[in-house]
């Protein structure tokens, strides 16, 4: 009995020793909690993908071997391949107002009243403009039943008006298989968006709502 005291003593002392100190493994001087040198293996893990409670991903930096989380977001960026993709696609049978896209620092919609809206998700572009109030320039691209047309539009944002929607197309979304493509750059950002937004036809009774975002890095070369 003495003995299994000592023993569940020293093993308690010894945890709460190596609580407080990193540990290495083929190395003499761990810099971590846990320092392995060497190779590293895993099996027998779960699938998680699509899990929503799962959105990080483990990323080694190659010059020290240090190993840390990263959106899955940002993981998928680089100088080459520099793109945040979101998106809002449902079946319905009019446009619903809750159903958003947000991405960057803008969100937007169609209404229930079949009109493109959009709104700023910060104040930061009038921080770094120096003002109030700033006119938003860009492109939209409208498929025509056969062919594309072009147009150029503004939006005004002021600080008292850019959290709520503001209209960012005239046209309404009224007829079937509609596609517009919005090209626009925030001032002060090097960012440029494309927003895809659509109604197809997916039954006699329902359509197909598709709000995207395409949110690029604009590179100094």
């Amino acid at each position: 009995m003495k003995k299994n005291i000592l023993l569940l003593f020293l093993f308690i002392s010894i945890s709460a020793m190596y609580q407080s100190q990193n540990v290495g493994i083929n190395t003499e001087n761990p810099t971590r909690k846990l320092d392995v040198n060497g190779d590293v293996r895993v099996t027998a893990l779960p699938n998680v993908s699509g899990n929503a409670n799962y959105p990080m991903i483990l990323s080694a930096d190659r010059n020290n071997g240090n190993v840390d989380d990263v959106t899955a977001e940002s993981f998928m960026q680089s100088d080459v391949n520099n793109v945040e993709v979101k998106r809002s696609i449902y079946n319905a049978a009019a446009a619903d107002d809750n159903r958003e896209c947000s991405c960057g620092n803008m969100t937007f919609r169609i209404n229930s009243s079949n009109l493109a809206e959009i709104k700023l998700n910060s104040d930061n572009i009038f921080m770094s403009l120096n003002t109030t109030a700033f006119e938003l320039d860009y492109g939209i691209k409208r498929w025509t039943s056969t062919y594309y047309n072009y147009f150029n539009d503004t939006v005004n944002f002021t600080t008292s008006n850019y959290s709520t929607y503001q209209m960012l197309d005239p046209e309404y979304f009224n007829s079937n298989n509609t596609i517009r493509i919005y090209t626009i750059i925030l001032p002060k950002q090097n960012n440029l968006y494309r927003l895809t937004l659509s109604k197809l036809v997916n039954t006699p009774t329902n359509n197909t709502f598709s709000l995207i975002c395409e949110k690029f890095y604009i590179q100094n070369l």
